[in-house]
């Protein structure tokens, strides 16, 4: 049956149809869109761990003095909560004298894996590690309430040289 062109346009049955068929995609991609989402921030947590890494390696060097990553709170939550960069002097990231501040991501992880002398990483004026130690020091993944399985871990070589590697959640670093 054919309509007059100044009715022509969808019916109540055809756009119904349209926004269930629409709903039920919503719901099969809202899941996978929030574990993406998490992907992201453990991926840019890392990221910015890593630069603040090599930027306090950097500056020592540059300022020919000792250089200082330390949380930005205490406990085993610390790195968690956010970390800062500074002079050796620096006793937390409240001090006046911090170069960069980096705040934590909801839902994200940071443990480290060793206990850091005085909770702090200090890089000496040469760009290595003051403890000389080369070890794995942070993983970061997501916290245990998300479904999301992936995690990084964080190497510092002797030399001050950090490097990622992507783990499983369930996986020491």
């Amino acid at each position: 049956m054919s309509r007059p062109k100044e009715m022509a346009g969808f019916t109540l049955i055809e756009l119904m149809v349209t926004i269930a068929v629409l709903a039920i995609l919503i719901s099969i991609a809202a899941p996978s869109m929030g574990d993406f989402i998490t992907r992201q921030r453990i991926s840019g947590q890392t990221t910015d761990l890593v630069a603040s890494l090599a930027m306090a390696r950097a500056e020592a060097a540059k300022r020919n003095a000792n250089i200082v990553v330390l949380p930005a709170a205490g406990g085993a939550d610390g790195w968690s909560s956010g970390w800062c960069v500074g002079p050796s002097s620096i006793a937390n990231c409240q001090d006046g004298n911090v170069i960069q501040h980096y705040d934590a991501t909801s839902g994200i992880q940071i443990t480290s894996a060793y206990q850091l002398s005085a909770n702090k990483l200090t890089f000496r004026r040469d760009g290595s590690l003051l403890s000389g130690l080369s070890a794995t020091p942070f993983k970061i993944n997501a916290s245990a309430s998300s479904s999301v399985p992936d995690a990084r871990c964080i190497d510092i070589n002797a030399v001050g040289r950090a490097a990622v590697r992507s783990i499983t959640r369930d996986t020491s670093c």
